[in-house]
């Protein structure tokens, strides 16, 4: 039997032909990659980070022929590998399942990436309780509390913090887009109409924690997000909203 050294990131291991033991290796190389790094590959790093790791070393000259950059690799399907000359039935389902790895990890980073972050109360006397508490905004943040929020491909998330104490524990909130259930983005005048606040509701549907003789197991909460961006922040939730759905369905 053949049998070579490979390395493959920090690891180095004998390599023989159908071992199940180096698939595993390569599938966590591949998992440690990130998938934002492999879209500004070169043909060239596609060859030495992909093939090259995964014992293709043979098909740089098709790659390379090809133009598959980081971008293009993660589109590759087995009808382009086909096109590409990669004709040996066994090789084109090993680079395929690679890939699958590969583009799974991609979707899921998608989905955690933030697409708009914020923290409320935001500033402006026009988003503020009282006066007490536009001051505090400025001169004592830690006094009042305050949601961080961040919205990604999956769902909102904020962070409830409360006044700085000895007492206080930070709770987090999560609406996944797929119990959210409705929007309304509300806009009104206010200081005498020489300003305007944005606030964005959001309907979602969670469990109840009362007792289920007395209460529906599920009820619809409200989420209030008062702040300049809420406008903007509308598109982004709908959009990926709508997003979510999709891959849902």
């Amino acid at each position: 039997a053949v049998v070579s050294t490979q390395s493959t990131g920090d690891m180095t291991v004998d390599v023989q032909p159908g071992d199940n033991a180096y698939s595993k290796k390569i599938e966590e190389y591949l998992l440690q990659l990130d998938p934002s790094e492999i879209t500004k590959w070169t043909t060239a790093e596609v060859c030495s980070q992909f093939l090259e790791r995964i014992q293709f070393s043979y098909l740089v000259e098709n790659f390379t022929v090809n133009n598959i950059t980081g971008r293009v690799l993660l589109m590759l399907e087995e009808k382009n590998l086909v096109e590409m000359g990669v004709n040996v039935i066994g090789d084109r389902l090993m680079i395929l399942s690679y890939l699958k790895l590969l583009k799974k990890k991609k979707v899921e980073a998608d989905k955690m990436a933030t697409l708009w972050s914020g923290e409320t109360p935001a500033s402006g006397i026009q988003y503020s309780e009282d006066c007490g508490q536009c001051c505090a905004k400025i001169f004592c943040p830690c006094c009042i509390t305050r949601k961080m929020w961040r919205i990604t491909g999956q769902g909102i998330f904020y962070r409830i913090v409360p006044p700085c104490s000895w007492f206080t524990t930070v709770t987090q909130e999560y609406i996944d887009f797929r119990f959210l259930k409705d929007m309304e983005l509300r806009t009104k005048n206010t200081c005498a109409c020489c300003c305007q606040t944005h606030e964005l509701i959001m309907y979602a549907t969670q469990a109840s924690d009362k007792d289920e003789e007395h209460s529906s197991p599920e009820y619809q909460a409200e989420h209030q997000l008062l702040h300049p961006d809420a406008v903007k922040v509308e598109n982004v939730v709908r959009n990926a909203w709508s997003n979510a759905r999709l891959v849902a369905d």
